[in-house]
């Protein structure tokens, strides 16, 4: 057993919070769940980061994987958590190293092929990682010129 994590941010309308995501892998049959109330899109990130996955020739756990996006009381929309999720789960693999996530905010869509694809309200996130003094934060390349501006 194997738990691996990494931060994302939520967004409510142009409120942000933090997200703490949790990859626990376990002994059984294949199978991989997203619990901590997501909505559809975040439903769908299963087979998109399993997919991205393996496009990128990363080995997917061949048990079961179950991801905790927490607090569970706030909703979680959109998929731009994907890359998080993805994070944590070869944290928890073994594939990445634990410490390179510690304090480490990850943004982005993850297309099937394994592209990480832009993300909107970038911005406010930024804006809301620099107020918790977080420093470190892994957004798409293609939103890089947004980023910078914080």
């Amino acid at each position: 057993m194997a738990i691996g994590g990494a931060l994302s941010i939520g967004l409510i309308g142009i409120k942000a919070f933090i997200i703490q995501v949790q990859a626990f892998i376990s002994p059984g049959l294949p199978y991989f769940s997203i619990i901590g109330l997501p909505d559809a899109s975040l439903s769908e990130a299963r087979e998109r980061v399993k997919s991205a996955c393996h496009a990128c020739g990363l080995r997917w756990p061949e048990t079961r994987v179950t991801v905790n996006l927490s607090p569970a009381s706030m909703p979680k929309r959109g998929s731009s958590h994907d890359l998080a999720i993805a994070a944590s789960v070869l944290s928890a693999a073994g594939a990445i190293p634990p410490d390179c996530l510690n304090e480490v905010v990850v943004i982005g869509e993850v297309n099937l092929d394994g592209t990480v694809l832009p993300v909107n309200g970038l911005l406010p996130i930024m804006l809301h990682v620099r107020e918790r003094g977080l420093r470190r934060i892994v957004v798409p390349y293609a939103n890089l010129d947004e980023a910078s501006l914080v």
